[in-house]
């Protein structure tokens, strides 16, 4: 077994070693020295904890997670939380299925996601076929079914789970990589098909410092020929180095036409259109906040993220679907006019529009709620007429094609698992053809949705699920969660994982829709941006009030967990209000909020968080940093910190920094880091994937739960010695 110091172990690996003698201090100095209100020439003392796989730092995280599933086991069945969740993971795979995945060399059987190519082990990250249409066949006469070639793909294979990838070309006929076929090295890269033959590629060029932007991702796309070498691609167009991204698209309909288009974003969220024309590019004066959606009948779908006066004077609202002519596009790319597609409505947010033979498909969110509705083209405009589906739940576009008039979806909510749906889009009627199979048994419980009152007065709404014997004690286990950026919804979500572990042991689930997310649309997500964040932090403190004003739960029994954003925002509620929370888990974090932007991905966030390069900014992101406002004088309740070595996007630095200074000024402080899997869960396993939350919900279940409860018949909890 490699040493302990060397290598960070997976959980049953570690729990053999936790006999092992204590690996060597790191030679680093820990002082208890406050970081907030120091100058920007003070030396970070952590600073080398935001190398991913240096020596130090994995000796440091070996030893972090030793102590941490040392403790787990002591104060909880830790062993039954990850056999229960591995179970239920499995059984999630084998419902959903794995589809058809390239073998391409030697097979783990065990995990059909898994695939190793000349002994390095990657991981099924996607694919994306070529060969349903061909695009340079003559325009079919109208009725009439395109062309069809034969089909190839580009498949996308991650080492780790991260979001670098190695692309190659596969055969799913003959099930093989297609031999002297497309082989894309490993980057950060966007790969569409041009033809049969000829790629668009965005990717880091050349190993030179500037090959990708400072946010670390491509700006300069290549043409690549069929057996060409990548160092004779012919480039078609080059961004900045201060952008975050350039990547290419291809949009084409049944009516033979195609747009091949360049998408330029100067930062996360605004976007320039590049249409491709010979060897020129037309920009599109499509808005800074607009995503092109489908091609469809010749025309351009449009989603705005801000409202739009177009050539003709016309105003259409943010959040809006609207339609560009192609051809009048090509022919006056500066002056758009636009027609309207979808509206939605004041408590609305749409999420995607897909195409069909006769029809286009918007699915979106009404008050949280998802809904599915089919738009139909009548005189020169657009007929829509809802799907009927269950409500209270997430609904998704599972399949759809341009070749029929129907389309399957998926249906889950908190307590329903997702089941798959078929619609039948000229009556849009939705018909059930597989129900779920249920992880837990959900009947005594039901879902409610509620709304607290933040600091300014603007509701926020939130849902709960709970015994429906559930007493307003102030006594009940409850676990809140809230994510809060990047127009980004917490949608119903079918856990049974959270069905068996939490729900199962007297606790109380609860997901708020704060501001800073897509829940509302763009308005909702623009409120919280930059400056303006601490509104969606004082929209999460708002719903944990409410609970608690409701009897529902109290500090002692209130534990509170997010990721990524969320990390974030469980770091501030951390730092701001300690004494609100009984237990607080931060996965995947950002949290040195003044270190971010030079910490992997962290510049492409700008137009999220802000920069400490404008000092209103850095004045604001000073004041909620979580990392530089723990304080030596103020009492926090036991957090646990999660992450993983090979985050590639937000980086593993946050939380290793701030779990060693929590642990140097004295507060409780868990840590567990992952060596498997990047930001996010793609790739793993069902025991890597399962892991996680079994060590959130031991966490939770030994720190917020009496442990020394009487469980009567109905299941609810009776006060016992935990505090």
């Amino acid at each position: 077994m490699p040493s302990l110091c060397s290598r960070v172990l997976p959980v049953p690996a570690l729990l053999l070693a936790l006999s092992l003698a204590a690996c060597a201090q790191n030679p680093a100095a820990e002082p208890a020295v406050p970081l907030s209100g120091l100058s920007s020439t003070y030396t970070d003392p952590y600073a080398w904890l935001e190398t991913p796989d240096s020596p130090d730092a994995l000796a440091w995280v070996a030893r972090q997670n030793q102590r941490t599933l040392a403790e787990l086991t002591q104060d909880a069945p830790l062993s039954d939380f990850i056999s229960t969740a591995t179970l239920l993971a499995h059984e999630a795979s084998e419902e959903g299925g794995s589809g058809a995945l390239p073998s391409g060399g030697a097979v783990d059987g065990k995990d059909p996601a898994v695939t190793t190519i000349d002994g390095v082990r990657h991981v099924y990250a996607g694919s994306n076929c070529y060969g349903t249409v061909d695009p340079d066949a003559p325009s079919p006469a109208p009725g009439a079914d395109p062309v069809v070639m034969g089909r190839t793909c580009l498949v996308s294979l991650s080492r780790t789970g991260e979001d670098a990838v190695e692309v190659r070309e596969y055969d799913p006929v003959a099930k093989a990589y297609v031999p002297g076929g497309f082989h894309l090295p490993y980057a950060k890269q966007t790969v569409v098909w041009l033809d049969h033959d000829t790629l668009l590629v965005a990717r880091g060029w050349d190993s030179s410092d500037t090959a990708l932007t400072r946010s670390g991702y491509p700006y300069v796309v290549k043409v690549v020929q069929r057996g060409q070498p990548l160092d004779q691609a012919h480039e078609i167009f080059q961004g900045r180095v201060t952008d975050t991204s350039v990547s290419p698209a291809i949009f084409r309909d049944r009516q033979g036409h195609r747009a091949i288009v360049l998408v330029r974003r100067p930062s996360y969220f605004t976007t320039e259109h590049y249409l491709v024309e010979g060897r020129h590019t037309l920009k599109l004066g499509l808005p800074p906040l607009a995503e092109l959606a489908v091609l469809a009948n010749g025309q351009l779908v449009v989603k705005l993220g801000q409202d739009w006066q177009t050539a003709s004077g016309r105003t259409f609202p943010a959040g809006s679907y609207v339609s560009v002519d192609l051809d009048a596009a090509r022919h006056d790319p500066a002056k758009l006019k636009a027609a309207p597609v979808y509206l939605p409505g004041p408590r609305e947010a749409v999420t995607n529009l897909v195409k069909a033979r006769s029809h286009l498909v918007v699915t979106s969110d009404e008050n949280v709620r998802g809904r599915l509705t089919v738009l139909t083209r009548v005189d020169g405009g657009w007929k829509t007429t809802r799907v009927d589906l269950p409500d209270m739940s997430a609904v998704s576009i599972k399949s759809s094609s341009e070749d029929k008039d129907k389309l399957t979806v998926t249906v889950a909510g908190f307590l329903t698992p997702q089941a798959v749906w078929s619609v039948d889009l000229d009556s849009a009627a939705a018909t059930l053809v597989k129900a779920g199979s249920p992880g837990f048994d959900a009947s005594p419980y039901t879902v409610d949705q509620w709304q607290a009152v933040s600091t300014d007065g603007t509701a926020i709404p939130y849902f709960i699920v709970h015994r429906k014997d559930m007493v307003l004690s102030g006594d009940n286990p409850t676990l809140l969660t809230a994510y809060g950026g990047f127009n980004l919804s917490r949608l119903p979500t079918y856990s049974a994982t959270i069905g068996k572990l939490w729900l199962d042991r007297g606790g109380v689930y609860v997901v708020a829709n704060i501001r800073g997310g897509g829940e509302f649309g763009p308005a909702w997500h623009e409120a919280a941006l930059k400056t303006h964040r601490q509104k969606s932090f004082d929209d999460f403190t708002a719903v944990a009030r409410d609970l608690i004003q409701r009897q529902v739960t109290r500090p002692a029994r209130l534990g509170i967990s997010g990721g990524s954003n969320g990390g974030l925002l469980m770091g501030v509620a951390l730092t701001q209000h300690p004494d609100l929370w009984g237990a607080v888990a931060i996965k995947v974090p950002l949290l040195d909020m003044l270190r971010y932007e030079a910490i992997a991905a962290g510049s492409s966030w700008v137009a999220e968080y802000g920069s400490v390069s404008v000092p209103e900014e850095r004045a604001f992101l000073a004041s909620i940093s979580p990392y530089q406002r723990l304080d030596p004088t103020r009492t926090y309740p036991e957090t646990l910190i999660m992450t993983a070595t090979h985050d590639d996007r937000v980086g593993p630095g946050h939380a290793r920094k701030f779990a060693a200074r929590m642990e140097a000024l004295g507060k409780p402080v868990l840590f567990y880091e992952s060596d498997e899997g990047g930001h996010g869960t793609r790739g793993l396993d069902d025991a890597a994937r399962a892991r996680g939350p079994a060590l959130e919900l031991a966490y939770f279940a030994s720190r917020l739960m009496p442990r020394r409860a009487e469980r009567p018949a109905g299941g609810q909890v009776v006060a016992g010695a935990a505090d």
